[in-house]
């Protein structure tokens, strides 16, 4: 009894020292200093489409609550993708926002520059540590390169910090003249108005003698028969008949007297049928005789132009006679004017000198 209470004693005051001694069973273990870690698994990823990165702080001195951009500019290959971590630490800045952009490629490289804005709230020497980003390329392969690490200071707001004081009490000090630019700014709308004058004065000249002038009328129309006896006479001097080519004879006699027809009497003639230009001609007053001329001229050349009917060189002459006689009878004609007589004239009755006078 009295040896079992002498060894619970015992025990009671040599458990505080074990435990001291014992190792921590709870906490994790760590390796022996002189054993080295285990090494980090190999990269897949390409050696040849490594990335280069580059950072810089713009600028690296603000004040409190001025901007400060942290670019990071990757020079990649064109088909990989560059991405930073979401929970990227910036030494307490604030990220006010994100930018990214990559410039055209060349020679299959990018340079991809990504801008993180950050706003400090305190005045202190921040530093921003090295970022890793991640490398991906099309084949799935993950590479991963690091950025340095970027010391941005920061100063206060307060000039004399960090023990700021108040200015020293100079008085007064020396009135300052304030300077009265009144006459300047009359002279100033003075020379305004001037140049406006100027100017307007000027536009006027330039638009009087650059205007475009007025174009002159066009020269009067040539009188109808004067075309239709041109074409004709030049067809009768041709050896179309001669050849044998009595088609394009009629071809051109027909066009010839469809054109004078219309400048003659202000109709489109040239698109009309022969029906249609039978019914334009009935609403024109014509004499019966030259109306039946003209209904044969038109059957006549038609014959010609769509039935293929050779006629003799003869038929066509005559009917190229008609053409120039229908043109002359519907030519108006001018009035002659009265021909004053030259007789003297008769004595008056009663007269005995017979009208002769001294």
């Amino acid at each position: 009894m009295g040896r079992s209470l002498a060894a619970t004693l015992l025990a009671c005051l040599l458990a505080p020292a074990l435990a001291a001694a014992a190792p921590d069973a709870g906490a994790p273990k760590t390796p022996d200093a002189g054993v080295p870690a285990a090494p980090a698994p190999p990269s897949d990823f390409p050696a040849d489409r490594m990335p280069a990165v580059k950072v810089k702080a713009v600028p690296d001195e603000v004040k409190v609550g001025g901007l400060v951009s942290l670019e990071i500019t990757v020079r990649r290959r064109a088909e990989d993708r560059v991405h930073l971590p979401a929970e990227a630490s910036f030494d307490g800045l604030f990220v006010q926002g994100k930018d990214q952009r990559a410039s055209e490629p060349k020679d299959g490289w990018v340079n991809e520059t990504l801008v993180i804005r950050l706003v400090p709230f305190e005045p202190r020497e921040y530093v921003i540590p090295a970022q890793a980003l991640s490398v991906v390329d099309p084949n799935g392969h993950v590479g991963e390169v690091a950025t340095n690490e970027v010391r941005v200071r920061v100063k206060s707001l307060i000039a004399n910090e960090p023990e700021p004081k108040l200015k020293e009490d100079k008085g007064p000090g020396v009135k300052v003249l304030e300077k009265d630019y009144t006459a300047l700014y009359v002279l100033a709308a003075l020379a305004a108005a001037g140049l406006v004058v100027v100017l307007t004065l000027l536009g006027r000249w330039l638009w009087g003698r650059y205007r475009p002038r007025p174009v002159p009328p066009p020269p009067p129309p040539r009188p109808a028969e004067e075309i239709a006896l041109e074409k004709l006479g030049s067809l009768g001097k041709s050896d179309l008949l001669e050849r044998g080519l009595f088609k394009e004879f009629h071809v051109l006699l027909s066009e010839a007297m469809r054109e004078y027809l219309g400048n003659r009497y202000r109709f489109d003639s040239l698109e009309l049928s022969t029906e249609e230009l039978v019914l334009a001609l009935r609403k024109v007053s014509l004499a019966s005789p030259l109306f039946n001329t003209l209904l044969d001229f038109l059957s006549d050349t038609d014959l010609v132009k769509f039935a293929k009917l050779e006629p003799t060189t003869d038929e066509s002459r005559r009917l190229l006679a008609g053409a120039f006689h229908v043109v002359e009878v519907t030519t108006p004609r001018a009035e002659a004017a009265p021909v004053p007589s030259s007789l003297p004239p008769e004595p008056a009755k009663g007269d005995p000198s017979g009208g002769a006078h001294a």
